[in-house]
């Protein structure tokens, strides 16, 4: 065989083998966090934890989408920003709250990111240079601050 003709063959090999598909950051899960209540007492509490910490992302967006309190389960849109760099990207995502008897987590999936300079919504790559991680810690923070606040409810005085 000649160089030419093993040129070629390696050529071939290269553009007849199948591309390595993107990955995409998708869903992000919270851990499970302990805590005393029923599914109805923990989903109430995240619905008022909800309302109090979240922004639904979309002007005149309903923020809770489905609730359904007795399953334990609560939907709503959430939407936070973050800096990577000299940027500042926003990101959205459906956060459902999901509740069992003295313990919930949260997952959010539909992740999208935006920024002036991206040319609008799109999906999160997971490769380098992406910034998709400092993306997943603000998603997590942004459960955080609802965990936090399901598992410590405001103490209400008397008024």
């Amino acid at each position: 065989m000649t160089i030419k003709g093993a040129a070629v063959l390696l050529l071939i090999g290269v553009v007849a083998a199948p591309a390595s598909a993107a990955e995409y950051l998708t869903a992000v899960t919270s851990e499970v966090y302990q805590t005393n209540g029923t599914p109805r007492e923990i989903a109430t509490r995240a619905s008022t934890c909800i309302a109090q910490h979240l922004a639904p992302g979309k002007v005149d967006a309903q923020l809770i989408i489905n609730s359904d309190l007795d399953s334990g389960v609560v939907v709503a849109r959430s939407a936070v920003e973050y800096p990577d760099l000299v940027m500042r990207w926003q990101i959205r995502s459906v956060f459902t709250f999901e509740a069992r008897e003295g313990r919930f987590r949260i997952e959010q999936t539909d992740l999208e990111r935006f920024n002036d300079m991206s040319g609008g919504w799109s999906p999160i790559g997971k490769w380098t240079g992406s910034g998709w991680k400092k993306a997943e810690t603000a998603f997590m923070a942004s459960a955080d601050v609802v965990a936090r606040c399901v598992m410590n409810p405001p103490r209400r005085a008397d008024f």
